[in-house]
């Protein structure tokens, strides 16, 4: 037997990953559940009991740690400065720790104090780190084979981890991947360009473990998108619909995709009979010289405001994300930016500023221009002054 104390860390700055004051409407101390963190805790053994301390909803304790044969944490970029902390804390109280997500995966030299290093998917590599661990190993590197893992394999999270009260919203992920290639991404970096989808069977046991244990309201599908492949998303949304009218409808889905949703009426229909009430869209610039640049060129073959009014008219909202500071701007973005907001209605904006994510085409690129500063300096000022990494906008009432 193993006890593991699962850690997720908190965010740095005010992003849009806060939300604090939705949250206080809410009555809840952060909008999402760490579903990565409670999918690893599935797939340890049986015998190993678990812990979860969420840093941003609740105070890392000595006990927590005292407690704990293992720590496992990690997460995203914004969330690099505390995961280095709980890395000290954690070996303060001369405990081993095991750091795995993305950010770890990006930049694994970042996290050279941590005594275990897991890169990729944790599915590919879990069986050989507890094989290690068992063994006495107490240091390693274990990385997975990219783009390869069969998440029909994936089990059910530990739903049962979380503390209800804490959170606006739970999540579940139905696939990995993207078929686009914008060159800002990472997630094509991380998970590939072919989306691989769990099976219908068994995203339904996932509901009816959410359901059992008496979960109601808002949940998000986290796939970065969810229609990257749109046969498989055709395919489970009936399932999804006989399951939420046999249940009497206990949940409302939100969930990421891209702007080609609306070529699709069938599609949309499916959504909102499921009862899908948003829908975040990456618009990131109404210039077709921007989108073209950054190789988002699926944008540009549509009008985007009639995209997103036809998924107005589907009976749902589209939230969307922007991004300024690309090299083919022009000095009026801004107030282009303004008139695409208010002709397309989007009621809630995030607009972030540019950033070379470690392992994308724009940091390759950017670096063979020598245009990069150091590879910690903005992540060590976030950490220092709080800064955060995205605005908000609202379109106005008329």
């Amino acid at each position: 037997m193993c006890k593991v104390l699962l850690i997720a860390p908190s965010f740095s700055g005010q992003s849009f990953w806060n939300f604090q004051a939705t949250c206080e409407v809410y009555g809840a101390r952060f909008p999402a559940a760490p579903l990565g963190l409670i999918t690893v805790a599935a797939l340890l053994p049986s015998s190993w009991q678990c812990r979860l301390v969420n840093r941003n909803t609740e105070d890392l304790l000595e006990s927590d740690l005292d407690w704990a044969d293992l720590v496992m944490t990690g997460g995203m970029l914004p969330q690099q400065p505390d995961t280095l902390r709980v890395i000290g804390l954690t070996h303060a109280r001369r405990k081993p720790v095991v750091v795995g997500g993305p950010d770890v995966t990006s930049s694994p030299e970042a996290y050279e104090a941590a005594d275990f290093r897991v890169l990729g998917e944790a599915e590919g590599v879990i069986d050989a780190f507890i094989r290690a661990w068992n063994s006495g190993v107490r240091q390693g590197v274990f990385e997975a084979e990219r783009f390869t893992i069969d998440v029909t394999n994936t089990p059910i999270p530990r739903f049962d981890l979380l503390e209800r009260g804490q959170y606006a919203y739970y999540g579940v992920q139905f696939a990995r991947g993207c078929p686009f290639n914008c060159e800002f991404c990472d997630i094509i970096e991380l998970y590939g360009r072919v989306p691989r989808v769990k099976a219908v069977e068994q995203m339904l046991a996932e509901l009816e473990t959410l359901y059992g244990i008496g979960y109601r309201g808002h949940l998000d599908f986290v796939d970065d998108n969810f229609i990257g492949n749109k046969k498989a998303v055709k395919a489970f949304l009936p399932h999804l619909i006989a399951w939420q009218k046999k249940h009497g409808y206990p949940f409302q889905f939100s969930t990421e995709a891209s702007i080609n949703i609306a070529d699709d009426d069938a599609l949309l229909a499916l959504m909102r009979e499921a009862n899908f009430f948003t829908i975040f869209v990456g618009i990131e610039s109404p210039d077709t010289d921007t989108l073209v640049s950054m190789q988002k060129k699926q944008n540009t073959r549509r009008t985007l405001a009639d995209c997103v009014h036809k998924v107005y008219q589907a009976g749902m909202f589209v939230n969307a994300g922007f991004i300024v500071g690309f090299d083919s701007e022009k000095g009026a973005v801004a107030e282009a930016m303004i008139e695409c907001i208010e002709a397309t209605s989007i009621p809630f904006c995030t607009i972030g500023l540019l950033y070379a994510l470690p392992t994308t085409q724009l940091t390759r690129r950017l670096a063979r221009e020598g245009r990069l500063f150091p590879l910690d300096y903005t992540m060590r000022r976030d950490a220092e002054e709080g800064v955060g990494d995205q605005c908000v906008g609202a379109c106005s009432p008329n």
